[in-house]
């Protein structure tokens, strides 16, 4: 093989790579803020009474945890446009389709959380005159909290590196920049390369950074 790694090229345009960091940030961690709220619905749908509220949460899982996210993008912002005369720009069309997909998944992580909380925390906080809505946002959610961090951070690193998915609705963040350069200059080896780098740097420190929070306080059997 004749093909010879430079490093120049990497260093040239590493600052252009860098600059859209920007757009992975937003789409990153504005579908990690949807996916803990929607999460958080429908987990708390999940545990309810009402079959009603579990049929509906349980066909959401089900729905956006299997559909491919490339065909949910897609969908989202091409199709949608089409058929419902409802679009938004590139940026918010993949923040809704890697909510909808990470909802999904931390749905999971605290139904697996509130579920793990014991009967008589229930049964406590009833007696003391909660009502069924009170006890679950004052009392299940926050013992639930720790317990699901583990599961949730591999949720949120997923939605992180999905962000690279966005380029083919043309998002300007890392790995299009990459794409983009590689185009022009056909070294396709360092700029990936590069955009890796970029990759890994970003979720190693957010990585580190919720393993400082799981150690602020370590979830314990009641």
């Amino acid at each position: 093989m004749d093909y010879v790694f430079q490093f120049g090229i990497l260093k040239e345009y590493a600052p252009y790579l860098a600059g859209g960091l920007g757009y992975t940030c937003m789409v990153g961690f504005g579908s990690i803020f949807f996916s803990i709220v929607l999460g958080l619905f429908f987990a708390t749908l999940q545990i309810s009474n009402n079959k009603i509220l579990k049929i509906i949460a349980l066909i959401y899982v089900d729905i956006f945890r299997t559909v491919p996210l490339v065909c949910l993008l897609i969908w989202i912002h091409y199709v949608m446009p089409i058929l419902f005369n409802v679009g938004g720009s590139p940026t918010q069309s993949s923040i809704i389709a890697l909510s909808l997909n990470g909802g999904a998944l931390a749905c999971e992580a605290f139904r697996g959380g509130l579920e793990a909380i014991p009967l008589t925390q229930n049964q406590a906080s009833l007696s003391l005159g909660f009502s069924r809505i009170q006890t679950i946002l004052f009392v299940i959610i926050p013992q639930a909290v720790y317990s699901v961090l583990p599961p949730l951070t591999n949720v949120f690193i997923t939605n992180l590196k999905n962000v690279t998915i966005t380029m083919i609705v043309s998002v300007p963040e890392v790995m299009f920049r990459a794409q983009e350069l590689t185009v022009q200059f056909f070294r396709p080896l360092e700029l990936y390369t590069g955009a890796a780098i970029i990759y890994i740097l970003l979720i190693g420190s957010f990585s580190y950074a919720m393993r400082r929070v799981e150690k602020l306080r370590k979830w314990e059997s009641i």
